[in-house]
């Protein structure tokens, strides 16, 4: 009988701070009669992931149809309460990764990536929800927003007059 080790990987970003990256994992490696922080971080990607106990349920279309969700689920306790009230005030992005691990506990195969915004978050006595979205609306159809300079698009009309010949 083998058994797959699978790890998810967080890479929290702030849109308006470039500089601003967290990295958590939910994986337990090593003795478990010795836990501590330095013993269950995982080195992916060249950044270290500390160890948070979550469980992320991916992608799902809504019943419409018109938006993709995902979840991450907490234990509901000051820690993780603090790190997903922060996440929803200063709108995170979130990069997760799911991979296969070997028996070492290094990354074998890369499963998928997926990119979302932090939306919301509920929470009970005993858990706290967070629900992940995607960054098109199909609603309400908007997109992140975005300035169009001559960079981007080339020449622009300066007027509202355009004539055509």
């Amino acid at each position: 009988m083998s058994i797959t080790y699978l790890t998810t990987f967080l890479h929290l970003t702030k849109p308006k701070d470039p500089n601003f990256e967290k990295f958590f994992q939910n994986s337990v490696r090593g003795d478990q009669n010795n836990l501590t922080a330095a013993s269950n971080s995982i080195l992916h990607n060249g950044n270290l992931h500390t160890f948070l106990p979550f469980i992320y349920q991916g992608a799902a279309k809504t019943k419409s149809g018109d938006n993709l969700e995902a979840q991450i689920v907490l234990a509901n306790n000051s820690i993780s309460m603090n790190h997903v009230r922060d996440a929803i005030a200063e709108r995170h992005n979130v990069k997760v990764e799911v991979c296969k691990m070997n028996s070492n506990f290094d990354v074998d195969e890369i499963l998928t990536v997926e990119n979302w915004l932090i939306a919301s978050f509920g929470y009970d006595e005993q858990t706290i929800e967070v629900l992940l979205s995607s960054a098109i609306d199909a609603v309400g159809t908007t997109a992140p927003n975005r300035v169009f300079t001559t960079d981007i698009v080339g020449f622009l009309p300066r007027t509202g007059n355009i004539q055509t010949i």
